[in-house]
């Protein structure tokens, strides 16, 4: 069904009427998170020569395949956020385990990000999805098929390692066959795919878990994800064929072992995992147990340690060297930890509220997610635009500055509203007050990251994008752990005594069938506050992150392949790489 539409696609040097077969055309690396940033110049005449075999209907097609692998992998991050319940609820998972189906998946993700780069130098860029998309496939799979929360927390980790595989290589490898000038262009697609993704994935989940059908079920949110995983996969193969991406001429597997810093990722990674399983521990064990403790205490010190080495190490370290010594990059990594953390933190637990406190099947939850995060994905267009008015006006980030420190000031405010959400709220606040915490958030999906590229030394551009990225998907992990644990803390504390439950689990989607009346709504009280307590916890943290925004340096944008006096390298604004931030 393919096969017209590919038929006339090929290389300049294919038209002609030799009987030879054409040669592959060859794709030299520009710049991206994966390579090293070259000449502006010869990035130009690199790409002119790869925009002549490819037609804008190759493109379109190779867009459509990489923007549906890229909407599974980002969506399957959320799409469990409003089937939780049911899952917990069917198999059995402790309040514990609630919060690793969710972190297991970014887990994974964050851990292998900053490896993704230099496989694709050494493998090939399509070698690197094609392999991520597999692992993906079979993760989601036995996703599934799990029949206990111990299985589907180990598949989802599976699934998290080709997610993060997919959601690098997407925009690594479609910013390679966009000619620079035409990159924004093409790249609004998967920007839009990846904002999408947060309004699709709690609707989705919800709808795979109405309970409508026993046979139609959330197991069937990540069976789903296998056919359009190989519908992509049939796209971008076919769109690609021929098609031969260069490879770094220093890349080979012993410089891979002599110059990448595993030591740093190990010990970032070791770091964040203890503080995951100690707030894991300490939901079951308590704060004092050995076990906790054990985990706990040793998390920030490897992570104080891994930043230690970071600014102490000869090999190519995760984080750049201005990343410890420029303030405003220190700042943007602090706002960006704390933006996902907050997003992550409110798009699983608002879920929780409307199905365990309003009683709503996971479907409506859904529905009734869309303020929060139909509003965040709306509220990143304006913001957008107003940051293209003031750069062309003034030159310079100034308008990136303000839209930071505009939506974390909404941020705060919506966050601190949020706590007014209790066991009886009228339908106007349960819209309202999401709508203002979502807007907040959304208005910073875009500018950190074009602050945090302008402050950064052009040659450490691909270095800096992968550190940011590590310190994002980082601080959604961590805000998922970190809500799990103050929503046990409150909920053991202000359970009724009268309300007898098993030690291993609680069924979240049956509160509201709770009798006598007078206990099911001392039950659901305790749930609401120990809900609103996350929002306690978060709004401070986004008060912190606006008080800090305010300090945030202001550089100039210049255009793309603009020299300054006196330098022999072209300097040019950074190009998309991934995420909303493209």
């Amino acid at each position: 069904m393919f096969s017209l539409p590919f038929r006339g696609w090929k290389s300049a040097s294919s038209s002609s009427t030799n009987a030879e077969p054409a040669p592959a055309l060859r794709v030299s690396p520009t710049p991206t998170a994966a390579g090293s940033p070259i000449h502006a110049t010869t990035a130009i005449h690199l790409q002119a020569r790869v925009d002549s075999g490819f037609s804008t209907l190759r493109l379109l097609f190779v867009h459509i395949g990489a923007a549906m692998a890229l909407f599974l992998a980002t969506t399957d991050a959320t799409i469990v956020s409003t089937s939780l319940p049911t899952i917990a609820s069917e198999l059995a998972a402790s309040q514990s385990q609630y919060t690793w189906v969710g972190a297991a998946y970014m887990l994974t993700q964050t851990a292998f990000q900053p490896l993704y780069g230099k496989l694709s130098d050494l493998v090939g860029r399509k070698n690197i999805l094609y392999g991520s998309m597999l692992i993906f496939s079979i993760g989601s799979l036995l996703c599934g098929a799990a029949q206990s929360i111990e299985g589907l927390v180990l598949a989802r980790a599976l699934a998290g390692i080709g997610g993060g595989g997919i959601v690098s290589s997407v925009w690594v490898l479609t910013s390679e066959i966009v000619e620079p000038r035409s990159r924004a262009k093409w790249s609004l697609a998967l920007s839009v795919t990846w904002s999408c993704s947060a309004i699709a994935g709690p609707l989705l989940g919800g709808l795979f878990s109405s309970g409508a059908s026993t046979t139609f079920n959330w197991r069937w949110a990540f069976y789903l994800n296998l056919p359009v995983c190989l519908v992509a996969l049939v796209l971008i193969a076919l769109s690609l064929r021929n098609i031969r991406f260069g490879r770094a001429k220093s890349a080979s597997w012993h410089a891979l072992a002599q110059h990448f810093d595993f030591v740093g990722l190990f010990l970032f990674m070791v770091g964040t995992g203890c503080l995951v399983v100690g707030f894991s521990f300490a939901m079951d064990v308590g704060w004092n147990s050995p076990s906790t403790l054990s985990f706990v205490i040793p998390g920030p010190l490897v992570l104080v340690m891994g930043g230690f080495y970071e600014v102490h190490t000869k090999r190519d370290a995760l984080f750049p060297p201005s990343a410890f010594k420029d303030s405003t990059v220190v700042i943007i990594l602090v706002i960006t930890f704390l933006h996902n953390f907050a997003f992550n933190a409110g798009t699983f637990y608002l879920a929780l509220y409307f199905q365990a406190v309003n009683g709503l099947t996971p479907l409506n939850a859904g529905i009734h997610m869309l303020p929060y995060s139909l509003g965040s994905s709306l509220a990143s267009m304006p913001a957008a635009w107003l940051i293209g008015y003031f750069q062309k006006k003034t030159g310079d980030t100034s308008g990136q500055k303000w839209i930071i420190t505009m939506g974390l000031l909404i941020s705060t405010v919506g966050f601190g509203l949020l706590t007014l959400l209790g066991d009886v709220t009228s339908p106007a606040l349960q819209i309202s007050l999401p709508l203002i915490a979502g807007t907040g958030i959304g208005m910073l999906f875009h500018a950190p990251y074009q602050v945090f590229a302008r402050a950064l030394d052009p040659a450490t551009l691909a270095t800096g994008t992968s550190a940011f990225f590590l310190v994002r998907f980082t601080g959604a992990t961590i805000g998922l752990a970190v809500a799990g644990l103050v929503y046990n803390e409150t909920f053991m504390r202000g359970m009724p005594a009268a309300y007898q439950i098993q030690p291993s689990s609680i069924d979240w989607t049956t509160l509201h069938l709770i009798e006598p009346t007078s206990l099911r709504l001392e039950v659901l009280h305790a749930v609401a506050v120990a809900i609103k307590m996350i929002w306690v916890v978060c709004t401070p943290l986004l008060g912190f992150a606006f008080l800090i925004s305010l300090f945030t340096k202001r550089f100039s944008i210049e255009k793309e392949g603009d020299c300054n006096p006196g330098e022999k390298q072209c300097t040019k604004s950074p190009g998309p790489v991934m995420g909303s931030e493209a």
